[in-house]
C-alpha cells in the first residue's frame, strides 16, 4: 500500500502522542529516577514540535510505501502493551525475556518454522540482550526498575 503524507507533521504528531502518554510517572518511580526519562521526553517533545514546524514552514509530501503484514504489526503493537502492563506484576526482568523471546519467535516464524533447538541456539544472545540493558538502567542510569513479584 502506497500512501502520500507529510512525514514530518506525521512523525512530530507521532512524538507528540508518545511524549504526552508517558510524561505523568507511575507512583512507585522515585524522585531521582524520573529525572533521566523526564528528560528524554523533553527533548523528544522539543524534536516532535520542531518537525510540526518544519512540515507547515517547508512541506515535504512523500510517498511511503507500507510492506508486510498489517495484522502482524497490530499484533507486534499488542505484545508492546502488554509487556508495558506486565512489567509491574512480573518484573522487569522476567517480562522483557519472555517479551524477547516470543518477539523473536514470532518475528522469525515468518520465513520459516522456529524449532526449539535453534530458539536455545538464540537465548545466549537474547539473555545478554536483557541483562545489558538491565545493567544499563540499574547500574550506568540509576533508574530503579519495577521488581514485580521475581525480579
Amino acid at each position: 500500500m502506497i500512501v502520500r503524507l507529510n512525514t514530518d507533521i506525521a512523525a512530530g504528531a507521532l512524538g507528540l502522542i508518545f511524549g504526552a502518554a508517558l510524561w505523568f510517572p507511575r507512583s512507585d518511580i522515585g524522585r531521582l529516577s524520573i529525572i533521566f526519562p523526564r528528560a528524554v521526553l523533553l527533548i523528544l517533545t522539543l524534536i516532535s514540535v520542531a518537525l510540526i514546524v518544519k512540515g507547515f514552514v517547508k512541506p515535504s509530501g512523500r510517498q511511503v510505501e507500507i510492506t508486510g503484514s498489517p495484522l502482524r504489526l497490530v499484533t507486534v503493537i499488542i505484545g508492546f502493551f502488554l509487556w508495558w502492563g506486565l512489567v509491574d506484576l512480573l518484573g522487569f526482568l522476567l517480562t522483557t525475556l519472555i517479551a524477547f523471546f516470543a518477539l523473536t519467535w514470532y518475528l522469525a516464524r515468518v520465513e520459516t518454522v522456529v524449532s526449539w533447538q535453534r530458539m536455545l541456539k538464540w537465548s545466549p544472545i537474547i539473555v545478554v540482550l536483557v541483562g545489558v540493558f538491565y545493567l544499563t538502567f540499574t547500574e550506568v542510569l540509576n533508574v530503579r526498575l519495577p521488581t514485580g513479584l521475581f525480579f
